[in-house]
């Protein structure tokens, strides 16, 4: 399975890096900063810094425009305001190599609820979200077909070493399921 790996905020940071290499594949990444390193800062400047040079609505078409670009079967694994961006473009799509989504605590996706999944689509929320509550989202979430939603205990950015939220025992359980179901369905991600 090739994976392209959608980043958050952050963009390409080391951490990332280092998932790329432990999923053994062939993996590509698409972040806002078009490759460009970010010196690490605190997460409300690190997101300023996003609306600055990117924004929301520029990093759904880069990734949109690096999905009509694949060509083998892959896996999008996708993180904060790149998972929101993944739902948006996956639902613009129908490219019939890309083989699922599991976006992990997309905030965003709220705006876009109107949205339909193409694909098999695994959300992967936190316990909560400080501007909004997250239950509404999960529900109307779950009644699309090929969406499969869950709450973790986690929060917001415990995927990422550079989030003030990262938890490395929720960051080992994830990735070690993932490294597991490399071939299994995106429903095979637990909670």
């Amino acid at each position: 399975m090739n994976y392209l790996l959608v980043t958050d905020i952050f963009g390409k940071t080391a951490h990332l890096t280092q998932l790329a290499l432990q999923l053994r594949n062939r993996v590509r990444m698409c972040d806002p900063y078009m490759g460009q390193i970010q010196l690490p800062t605190n997460e409300s400047a690190q997101y300023q810094h996003f609306l600055n040079e990117c924004g929301h609505d520029t990093y759904f078409e880069r990734v949109h425009f690096t999905l009509t670009t694949i060509k083998r079967p892959t896996t999008i694994i996708a993180f904060s305001a790149g998972a929101s961006a993944a739902w948006r473009a996956q639902a613009e799509l129908h490219n019939p190599f890309i083989k699922q989504l599991i976006a992990f605590y997309p905030s965003q996706v709220r705006h876009h609820l109107s949205l339909n999944a193409n694909i098999p689509c695994r959300f992967i929320f936190p316990h909560s979200e400080a501007h909004f509550d997250i239950k509404p989202v999960v529900a109307a979430l779950n009644e699309k077909e090929r969406v499969e939603c869950s709450i973790s205990e986690y929060a917001h950015g415990f995927m990422n070493a550079l989030s003030e939220n990262f938890d490395l025992n929720a960051y080992k359980y994830f990735t070690s399921h993932l490294l597991a179901n490399e071939t299994s369905s995106a429903q095979s991600i637990p909670n």
